[in-house]
């Protein structure tokens, strides 16, 4: 991973990137795409996908793929649901792309589609992991009470990445905590639940990096460690990288 490098000739288009994806996540969640027009409400079409844990076991892995559009992940203290997600398509994305459809196969939540704002919401019965993909959009995900949350990957590669964490949630094993943005701004505020080690490695490549971690031991200018890192029975290893962009951390 490479170190914080200030390259001052591209301060200016940096700063217009990060405004120019946050515009465009704030369209994105209330459009659904990308696609300019000139109807400031767009006709719209909503659906709802919901399922129960039933006798379901083992680990459910959230596996979401959207071509543009916003995505937004909560969870609820609620034994008995699997997941509840909602989407908001235009009328003329479902003209050329049909109906969104949500499956699950071999413990695995999937949705794949091309542009739409979409908020999932799952429950505290099974252990989950995070696959999260879009092209162009933002990311949100909250883990609070009722997330039981194992291995999280989010990529966006136009966009922004939304991570809030609360000290009461439960963590599956010693999970690794992937966020990767190719241009836009990443966000996080942890709260580390007690008896967790840590550790947070941020990387861009033309940007900013700004840690808070208090209490924390500074590897390297961009890594810290918990002191009990190297000895935790369980730990959560964090790395945040963006090309061209903006990463803020703030870990207690």
């Amino acid at each position: 991973m490479s170190n914080y490098q200030r390259n001052t000739g591209m301060i200016v288009c940096i700063f217009a990137v990060i405004v120019v994806g946050a515009i465009t996540v704030g369209l994105i969640s209330y459009y659904g795409n990308t696609n300019w027009n000139w109807n400031p409400n767009p006709p719209t079409t909503d659906f709802a996908f919901e399922a129960e844990v039933g006798t379901i076991n083992g680990t459910i892995t959230l596996d979401v793929a959207l071509e543009t559009g916003a995505i937004n992940v909560i969870f609820v203290d609620n034994a008995s649901l699997l997941y509840d997600i909602n989407m908001r398509v235009q009328n003329t994305t479902l003209e050329d792309d049909g109906a969104p459809v949500v499956t699950f196969l071999s413990n695995t939540i999937g949705l794949d589609y091309t542009a739409a704002a979409v908020n999932i919401t799952l429950g505290s019965g099974v252990n989950y992991t995070l696959d999260i993909h879009t092209t162009t959009g933002g990311v949100a995900l909250e883990l609070t009470e009722g997330a039981h949350i194992g291995d999280v990957t989010i990529l966006v590669t136009t966009g922004a990445i939304d991570l809030g964490m609360t000290d009461d949630v439960i963590l599956i094993g010693s999970p690794t905590f992937d966020l990767q943005t190719t241009t836009g701004s990443i966000t996080i505020d942890v709260d580390l639940p007690s008896g967790i080690g840590g550790s947070v490695e941020c990387a861009v490549t033309t940007g900013s990096i700004d840690i808070s971690a208090t209490g924390w031991t500074q590897i390297t200018s961009n890594h810290y460690e918990t002191t009990d890192y190297d000895t935790a029975l369980q730990t959560i290893t964090l790395v945040a990288e963006t090309t061209i962009g903006s990463i803020d951390a703030i870990f207690t």
